[in-house]
């Protein structure tokens, strides 16, 4: 699977994976594509890759949407959909071990901006109430480059708004720190069950 894929990555991508024999089954969106990727898109639909999404999304190119908690297996790896709306409405956040793929809610030095009906307001929510809540060494991976900078780590974040609520003099509402929620069970089944959670099962 492939995560909010750039024109010049998909390229690259497909033609990475041809040379090994290998085939694309996902390509995860966390919000709304550009124009110039959904051209590719639709094409790239009819070999055999499924466009996955929010349930929200306007976009009408998906094959399958999705709600928070829900689940996507490949291969032997699950990946878990965090619905983080406020930058869009549509905007999720794909945790796959300890790794968070923002896209463009969150970048490595701070929020994204908000676009076609998005809410800053929201978007903090989203950012405090569900991305801070995992461990500080968890990392986040945006879905593009900002002040050339690709990863970051929750502890960062925590930092820097520490920080500026110190220089604010407001409070900062620190996220509860507790362990997340295992992908899996202890059987080996996700432990959220919702109406489209076990895709590619």
């Amino acid at each position: 699977m492939i995560i909010d894929p750039s024109v010049g990555v998909l390229a690259s991508a497909m033609s990475f994976l041809a040379d090994r024999g290998m085939s694309l089954r996902y390509v995860l969106l966390t919000h709304l594509p550009e124009h110039e990727l959904e051209t590719i898109l639709q094409k790239l639909r009819a070999t055999g890759p499924r466009i996955v999404a929010h349930e929200s999304t306007e976009y009408q190119g998906v094959d399958l949407r999705l709600r928070d908690n829900d689940v996507v297996y490949f291969g032997e790896e699950t990946v878990r959909v965090l619905h983080t709306p406020g930058q869009m409405p549509c905007a999720v956040t794909y945790w796959w071990g300890d790794r968070l793929f923002t896209g463009e809610t969150l970048l490595a030095t701070g929020p994204g901006v908000c676009q076609q009906g998005g809410n800053i307001a929201q978007q903090w929510r989203s950012i405090n109430d569900k991305l801070l809540t995992f461990p500080d060494e968890y990392l986040v991976f945006p879905g593009r480059e900002s002040r050339k900078r690709r990863v970051a780590c929750i502890a960062e974040f925590r930092s820097t708004l520490q920080r500026k609520s110190i220089r604010s003099g407001t409070p900062f509402q620190r996220a509860k720190l507790q362990d997340p929620p295992d992908p899996a069970g202890s059987d080996g089944n996700p432990t959220h069950t919702t109406s489209c959670s076990l895709v590619g099962a």
